[in-house]
């Protein structure tokens, strides 16, 4: 009995010894790893232990709760005071976008829209004296009729041309067709070369010598009346460069064109002359 009590304390003495010498170190040291890895934890040391006591050390923050006036302020109660307008034309005053703006604008009594073309001056009502002279005035300043060439005024007649002689068709053709471009292009009516009732009757004479380095064309009109006589005449001459064996090969059409169109004209020069 005095044996078994012997034993107790050397036994708690020497469990008592063997705590003392175990490191905390020891005692945090994971044994195994947290997971699947295979990578062990590494131990924790007493820098570690230090730092965690002093992170538990202070003192929690303290913050107090948002109050609920910080965070929402109601919105200022509307005033009664009108609704003040821009001031600027005080001739024209702009209308209300919404129906609520036109509310206020009727309450508040303020005028209605205005326009400022009313402000303008009414136009000037031109009296017909004076309408009368402006006319007049327009008229004056157009080109008179009188005073353009005669050459370009319209002529009311007939005519008929003769076949000409002197000169080959290919030559005739192009002056042909020109000779009645321009005579209905100024209002005269072409008869048929052997209709006896035309005005004037035109008989052409041509004939081409050889000028140098250069063709030219000699041109003359006999202007008949009716029955065959000879009112006028219409003469004249054009050149062109070159000249081989046949001159007439070497005359173009433009060419042609244009004695026609200095016939026309030349008797249309006439033709007025005699009017006056």
């Amino acid at each position: 009995m005095n044996m078994r009590k012997l034993t107790t304390p050397i036994v708690g003495l020497g469990l008592l010894v063997a705590l003392a010498g175990c490191n905390s170190t020891d005692m945090l040291t994971p044994q195994v790893d947290v997971g699947a890895g295979t990578f062990r934890s590494p131990p924790v040391t007493q820098s570690d232990l230090d730092a965690m006591s002093a992170e538990t050390a202070v003192a929690p923050v303290q913050r107090e709760p948002v109050s609920q006036t910080t965070a929402y302020s109601p919105q200022p109660a509307p005033s009664n005071t009108p609704t003040a307008y821009a001031s600027g034309d005080a001739t024209y005053t702009d209308p209300a976008g919404t129906f609520e703006a036109q509310a206020s604008r009727l309450a508040a009594g303020s005028a209605p829209v205005q326009n400022t073309i009313q402000n303008q001056p009414p136009p000037v009502q031109q009296t017909p004296v004076q309408q009368t002279a402006a006319a007049a005035e327009e008229i004056q300043n157009e080109p008179s009729v009188a005073s353009l060439p005669k050459a370009s005024a319209a002529a009311s007649g007939t005519i008929r041309f003769l076949p000409i002689i002197g000169a080959p068709v290919q030559a005739v053709t192009p002056l042909s067709k020109q000779l009645g471009a321009e005579a209905r292009a100024h209002g005269l009516t072409i008869k048929g070369s052997g209709d006896a009732s035309s005005e004037h009757i035109l008989k052409g004479y041509f004939s081409t010598l050889k000028d140098g380095d250069k063709t030219t064309v000699v041109y003359v009109w006999d202007v008949l009346d009716g029955s065959g006589n000879r009112l006028h005449r219409i003469q004249g001459q054009d050149s062109v460069p070159g000249g081989g064996a046949d001159l007439w090969s070497g005359v173009p059409a433009a060419t042609m064109q244009g004695i026609a169109t200095k016939t026309i004209n030349a008797y249309l020069e006439w033709r007025q002359s005699q009017a006056g």
